[in-house]
């Protein structure tokens, strides 16, 4: 809802879950969002996660 955006409640559950899965034994841990997401995409960069590649869908 937009009243909850930029609160850092995304990067918050990405956090916890890549500790949670990190912690039970996961050795690799892939994410993806919508390349307009910018906010998301900034989640995955500031929680260390390395941009390996890009989609693009032609219409």
């Amino acid at each position: 809802m937009p009243e909850h955006r930029g609160r850092g409640y995304g990067y918050g559950l990405l956090a916890d879950r890549t500790r949670h899965l990190a912690q039970h034994g996961a050795e690799k841990i892939i994410g993806e969002t919508d390349q307009p997401n910018v906010p998301m995409a900034a989640a995955f960069a500031k929680a260390g996660y390395p941009m390996t590649q890009e989609r693009a869908f032609f219409v």
